[in-house]
């Protein structure tokens, strides 16, 4: 069976959201035959240079991992090296013979130059998948300024190198797009629950919720992606005009919001028990909340950083049958459906869109209810939705492969 490698920073099998992306885009690639070889990153492991069996979720994937490599002489060493790859095979886990594509994620640039290399030297595919182009950093630790040299080169010079790329948004498709290489668009997939939803009736007030990330020590408001600030400015203005809501945030406790939004004590203390933040939370505990929840919030401003990526809160709202009250970046206007999916507000007038969340906070329970429905049953972010679109981009790819270790 021909295989598939994916190599990254993942920490199976759900630890970060890039292993939900991970295996959801295996998902597809073993719905068109392919066997599929997972390889990430454990923060529990000491970096040995050894591969180890990981935890695959269940899915019918293999799944390893690395140690982290959390001392300075070890991630110089990951950051240049192929030796994962040639792991696989001197461990005997895969056959170099077999491989028709190594795709590395958001990867190392030096290491994933010579990645490449080695995979079309075993007649494979090589392939980016790109979902990130982070923000320069101050220039104040050796890490950073890896960082800061590390992205440009990947950006512009070796992704544009590598057979085919993966990516997540319109933004990083247009970049790429005059490279002329074979490319295909994954937003960030999710698998929904199993039989009906969980919420069969709304009360009052309307349950609301959102999901914070970012709010790491030491944050900074203009570094935050997911715009809580504005959540609760808005809805400070929903209230005032009579909306009866409650919000639950999950992803950062009353502390750390003000660690990095001091100015929002008073307007917390204002809206009172309309609005809980909860801290961090099992990934189980996140999914019920948001399925109990009439509307989840998905609001970021625009930059490289956030246009670049897909947010895999929206993906997962809509999988889970909670419509998202959104601004439209043009990652997420590509599958809004105004009014079914959910609602879009112009944050260019913050009164009149606090009017309109007023008016959206008002609506009857049962018309949000079959908005849920329709979200639930639009299966829009399924493996099965995107299968057609990545065979297609693979045997491109491979074929081109083909062609050039045959010349």
């Amino acid at each position: 069976m021909k295989t598939i490698i994916y190599v990254g920073g993942f920490e199976l099998p759900d630890r970060n959201a890039a292993a939900q992306r991970i295996r959801n885009n295996a998902r597809v690639f073993r719905s068109l035959g392919y066997r599929v070889v997972l390889v990430g990153v454990s923060r529990a492991r000491a970096y040995d240079r050894t591969l180890h069996p990981a935890d695959n979720g269940g899915d019918d994937v293999e799944a390893w991992e690395i140690g982290y490599p959390h001392q300075r002489s070890h991630w110089f060493d990951h950051i240049r090296s192929d030796w994962l790859l040639r792991a696989l095979t001197k461990q005997g886990i895969v056959t170099a013979s077999e491989v028709s594509a190594v795709i590395c994620y958001n990867y190392p640039a030096v290491a994933q130059m010579r990645i490449a290399r080695l995979a079309r030297r075993w007649g494979a595919a090589a392939l980016a998948d790109c979902t990130e182009w982070y923000a320069r950093r101050p220039w104040t630790s050796p890490a950073n300024i890896i960082k800061n040299l590390d992205v440009p080169l990947r950006m512009h010079c070796v992704n544009r190198r590598m057979d085919g790329l993966i990516t997540t948004a319109p933004f990083i498709t247009a970049f790429y797009r005059p490279t002329g290489l074979p490319m295909v668009e994954i937003p960030t997939l999710m698998e929904g629950p199993e039989g009906e939803g969980v919420t069969e009736s709304l009360g009052r007030p309307m349950p609301l919720f959102a999901v914070a990330s970012g709010f790491a020590e030491g944050a900074r408001a203009e570094s935050i992606h997911d715009r809580i600030d504005w959540i609760l400015e808005l809805l400070d203005g929903a209230a005032a005009l009579g909306a009866d809501f409650r919000l639950q945030v999950a992803g950062v406790d009353r502390s750390r919001y003000l660690s990095v939004f001091p100015r929002h004590r008073i307007l917390l203390d204002r809206l009172g028990e309309r609005v809980e933040l909860l801290g961090r939370l099992p990934r189980n505990e996140v999914l019920r909340l948001l399925q109990e929840s009439a509307f989840a919030f998905v609001l970021r401003h625009e930059s490289r950083v956030t246009l670049a990526g897909f947010p895999s809160k929206y993906s997962e709202a809509i999988s889970f049958g909670t419509p998202c009250i959104i601004n439209a970046v043009p990652s997420v206007s590509a599958y809004h459906v105004e009014g079914r999916t959910g609602f879009a507000l112009d944050l260019s007038s913050r009164e009149g869109a606090a009017r309109r969340l007023s008016d959206i906070l008002a609506m009857d329970a049962q018309a949000v209810m079959a908005m849920k429905q329709y979200c639930r049953e639009s299966r829009v972010f399924t493996a099965e939705a995107f299968a057609p679109l990545v065979d297609t981009f693979l045997s491109a790819v491979t074929k081109e492969s083909s062609c050039r270790s045959t010349a």
